[in-house]
């Protein structure tokens, strides 16, 4: 029979033709039930202690409904911050290749690039690594840059900014301070106003915890200066003083809350939600309990702006956040690319702010539509835009101790601002060569 007969005679459905079928279609189910499933792919997440996992998870499911094929694990690590260090370590300390991405603190990725645990991305990128740069605020394009490269992507960001209770300058006619001179004489006139001894003009970090490094950090850029300027510390300079005496103004005029040596993240929450701070610096966390936690007296009269310095043109907050990397050891690093390129798409930062969280990427604060629905974006905006790091180095750790140690040890007042920038100055040098 020639072939147009025999394809005739099937579509006639003849005698010999069906039975033919039906038996290759039973060989067909036979053969592929001795098969292997098709390839599931699965990646792991490394998240230990980012505090928006659940947005992460809504973003994964995302993108997991366009590639069917690939389900994302979230691993924390642990309940608490020593299991989820330990886990870390134990996880580096293999090259563990079933995890595939993990979320880097903005501080660590110097550390984690000099480590060889990220893999490169400028490839990856192509030509998209211009226009993903270009959709970040300055400072999360500057720290996902590593000499360089691009190491890692800007994922969840945040600010240590200035808390102000809009209710108590409105009352007294005051504007939102723009100027340390502006906050000195509103927080003076308020106090003077109110006149409640329980009332406080101002609380900031100043314990030795890591808070601190942002508190002198947005002391020095307020006077223009920085921690460490050309990848050098230098300060033994004016500007670097009068960063430092601009909180001795504070004590000397009892505006700061007591004891000025001990003022700690949870202590300015804490205050600001009990009604008896003016001004605090904090992060957005803070933000959020003042309006939901039930014995917060201030819900919506709270708002948080960039923190003053000596001129408007140098209003600052201290970058926090989370990148997200590829591991070097990944088993699995086309599709963790995939989804790392997902995350950086301005459809994965729309969603993440419409779900909570504080994109990296500068579109979604401009978006009217997601600002009227999450006003505090509105208010987070411009604080993400004069957003700066605290210096980069593979010897973070370190460098934190010097500052923090410094900074509380001059508000506590065991020592002046001079001596606390001299031993800042050689022991810093000893690391920034």
């Amino acid at each position: 029979m020639r072939k147009d007969e025999t394809e005739a005679s099937a579509r006639r459905g003849s005698g010999t033709g069906r039975p033919a079928r039906l038996l290759g279609g039973f060989l067909f189910l036979w053969l592929a039930s001795t098969l292997p499933a098709p390839a599931q792919t699965n990646l792991k997440v490394f998240a230990a202690n980012f505090p928006k996992i659940d947005v992460l998870r809504a973003l994964a499911n995302a993108y997991g409904q366009t590639r069917p094929g690939v389900t994302i694990e979230i691993e924390t690590g642990g309940a608490t911050l020593g299991s989820q260090q330990q886990a870390l370590n134990a996880l580096l300390g293999a090259r563990d290749a079933s995890v595939d991405l993990v979320l880097v603190d903005v501080l660590r990725v110097p550390q984690w690039t000099s480590g060889q645990w990220l893999e490169p991305l400028d490839a990856p990128f192509g030509p998209e690594r211009e226009a993903f740069l270009a959709r970040l605020f300055p400072a999360y394009r500057q720290a996902a840059l590593a000499g360089g490269r691009l190491m890692v992507v800007p994922y969840s960001a945040d600010a240590q900014a200035l808390f102000v209770r809009t209710d108590l300058l409105e009352k007294h006619g005051l504007a939102v301070p723009a100027t340390q001179a502006a906050l000195r004489e509103a927080a003076t006139r308020i106090l003077a106003a109110e006149n409640q001894p329980t009332l406080r003009a101002i609380d900031l970090s100043s314990a030795p915890v890591e808070s601190s490094v942002c508190t002198a950090a947005m002391a020095l850029w307020g006077s223009g200066h920085d921690l460490v300027t050309e990848g050098k510390p230098a300060l033994l300079t004016d500007p670097a003083l009068r960063g430092l005496r601009g909180f001795q103004a504070l004590k000397d005029a009892k505006l700061l809350a007591i004891p000025p040596g001990e003022g700690h993240p949870e202590r300015v929450r804490l205050a600001m939600q009990a009604g008896s701070l003016v001004f605090g610096h904090g992060w957005s966390y803070a933000w959020q309990r003042m309006q939901t936690d039930i014995d917060s007296v201030v819900a919506g009269k709270v708002r948080v702006v960039p923190v003053p310095g000596e001129t408007e043109d140098r209003a600052s907050s201290c970058a926090g956040g989370w990148m997200v990397g590829v591991t070097a050891f990944s088993g699995q690093k086309a599709e963790a690319l995939a989804f790392l390129r997902y995350l950086a798409s301005p459809e994965a930062a729309r969603l993440q702010a419409e779900l909570g969280d504080l994109p990296a990427q500068s579109g979604p604060y401009l978006d009217a539509t997601i600002v009227a629905s999450r006003p505090f974006l509105g208010q987070m905006g411009p604080v993400l835009a004069v957003a700066r790091l605290r210096p980069q180095s593979t010897r973070y750790s370190e460098v934190s101790e010097i500052v923090r140690t410094n900074l509380s040890a001059f508000m506590a007042g065991s020592k002046t601002a001079e001596a606390a920038l001299q031993d800042m100055q050689a022991r810093l040098s000893l690391i920034f060569r």
